[in-house]
């Protein structure tokens, strides 16, 4: 094993804090990771991690030579490409985001992208609920919703009008809401929210102010596409961002209600690890 190989294994160890992740990570066993970092420890002489039945965590060692790794690490690759065919980075990217934004928006305009650097592989990982990127190897995350703090870079990347809808259905059956007061015999179908299982609230901006009501639920999702299929099938009231409702507004299977109270715009960022030496082509993706 080269060195190079054996600063990667570590680099992986340290960020994911766990041998057994970093294993699953590189494909590699799990006694080949630890016997890695031993051998690093053994040519340096100086404990870098230590390791406890629960988690693995950095020495004041382990922290500086995680820095002069990742800048090795991140020169080489640079080098790698330096001389590539048409001077193109090349690599391997993992990106992880909810499904419905990958579906709509993301994989559509892939391509323009992977035209341009045909060399850099994408691993695109899709779930609603919030991964740890940092556990899970995760280069780079597209979220939707407001961020939780933590350590991550976060770069904003707009936003989305949210409205407000029901099918004819269900409007049918408990009426037309006027005013965001008259919704006490209304239901609406609820959002799990991802972070913490609670459910997400219905949001109305009145008087210069957000107003927030939680109605009954006869069913509830932790899943963006579930949720709008709950407000087709007439379970209640949704909220949702107007990107991709489009067909359901125009053949009539979602009519818009108390558009003169409209909820706050939803934020959409991308986060990424605060690593030390970020490579060439993650700057890429991510302008």
């Amino acid at each position: 094993m080269d060195r190079l190989q054996t600063l990667n294994i570590f680099r992986r160890v340290a960020e994911t804090r766990s041998f057994t992740k970093a294993a699953n990570l590189l494909n590699l066993p799990r006694s080949t990771v630890t016997q890695a970092v031993q051998r690093l420890e053994q040519q340096l002489k100086v404990q870098l991690l230590v390791r406890t039945t629960r988690q693995v965590r950095l020495t004041e060692q382990g922290e500086q030579v995680l820095d002069k790794a990742s800048a090795l690490l991140a020169d080489w690759d640079d080098l790698q490409g330096l001389f590539a065919k048409e001077s193109c980075p090349a690599g391997l990217l993992r990106i992880n985001m909810p499904a419905r934004l990958a579906r709509l928006l993301i994989l559509p305009a892939l391509p323009e992208f992977h035209q341009c650097y045909p060399d850099i592989e994408l691993e695109l990982g899709v779930s609603d609920p919030r991964i740890d990127i940092i556990g899970e190897g995760v280069d780079l995350a597209l979220r939707a919703g407001t961020l939780e703090d933590s350590n991550l870079i976060a770069r904003s990347l707009g936003s989305f009008e949210i409205v407000t809808l029901a099918s004819p259905d269900y409007l049918a059956r408990f009426g037309v809401p006027q005013t965001p007061s008259k919704l006490s015999n209304h239901k609406m179908v609820g959002y799990l929210l991802p972070a913490s299982g609670r459910i997400e609230p219905l949001e109305f901006r009145q008087e210069g102010k957000y107003h927030q009501y939680t109605l009954p639920q006869s069913i509830r999702t932790n899943g963006t596409d579930a949720y709008i299929a709950a407000g087709l099938a007439g379970f209640g009231i949704i909220q949702v961002p107007t990107y991709g409702i489009a067909p359901h507004l125009q053949s009539g299977a979602l009519v818009p209600v108390l558009q003169q109270y409209p909820p706050q715009a939803m934020p959409l960022s991308l986060i990424y690890p605060r690593k030390r030496h970020p490579n060439h082509r993650l700057k890429l993706l991510v302008d």
